[in-house]
């Protein structure tokens, strides 16, 4: 095998490997994206269960007034 072939089959190689690290950053940017879009998705359910959580805190409120009212009577 001559110089020049082992350069051409060497200059293969590194273009293989070129393209499987351009997928390989495809895939992580993919990756990463689909984090941020869990850590968005999570910080609106725990605002939303957070408003839940007043929300019924003040209703068991209202039932207690509600319920103190009877027993007076």
């Amino acid at each position: 095998m001559t110089t020049d072939q082992r350069l051409d089959r060497l200059t293969g190689v590194v273009e293989t490997l070129a393209g499987a690290v351009a997928a390989h950053d495809s895939a992580l940017e993919a990756h990463d994206r689909q984090i941020g879009a869990l850590i968005k998705l999570a910080e609106k359910t725990q605002a939303a269960i957070a408003k839940q959580r007043e929300e019924s805190d003040r209703l068991e409120r209202r039932w207690q007034a509600y319920l103190n009212t009877l027993r007076r009577q």
